[in-house]
């Protein structure tokens, strides 16, 4: 019986953690003007975010429809619409996601910091 109730408890703590965050259908604010503030880093989406938020956010949470998260973050569209979250939420030495296992190291979050400073490049 306890454990039930402890199993219960830790379900109910990850639903509510990954539920109070931005709605699903958040429109992306285009980012105009912008300067990049780490010149010499190439850091993009496609060579290096994507991958740390795959592992990191979409394999149980923010994949949108039914997922535990709200959000959809399996897209450069979908994880811009929330950047301007990233620096409280996840990059942050209080951050509180990925859920469970916030902060990530901080290198990782120092290459998310460099990404967001440079503009948010898609690099395709």
């Amino acid at each position: 019986m306890k454990r039930y109730l402890k199993l219960t408890a830790v379900l109910l703590i990850l639903y509510y953690g990954c539920t109070k965050t931005a709605p699903e259908n958040e429109e992306e604010a285009p980012q105009t003007g912008c300067k990049p503030a780490f010149p010499g880093m190439n850091v993009t989406y496609e060579n290096y975010v994507k991958n740390i938020i795959s592992i990191n956010c979409t394999r149980a949470c923010h994949k949108g429809g039914n997922s535990m998260g709200p959000g959809n973050l399996t897209s450069y569209a979908g994880v811009r619409a929330y950047v301007d979250k990233f620096p409280a939420r996840v990059i942050s030495d209080q951050a509180d996601m990925p859920m469970g296992r916030a902060p990530l190291p901080k290198s990782t979050r120092d290459s998310l910091n460099a990404w967001i400073g440079n503009c948010s490049p898609e690099g395709l």
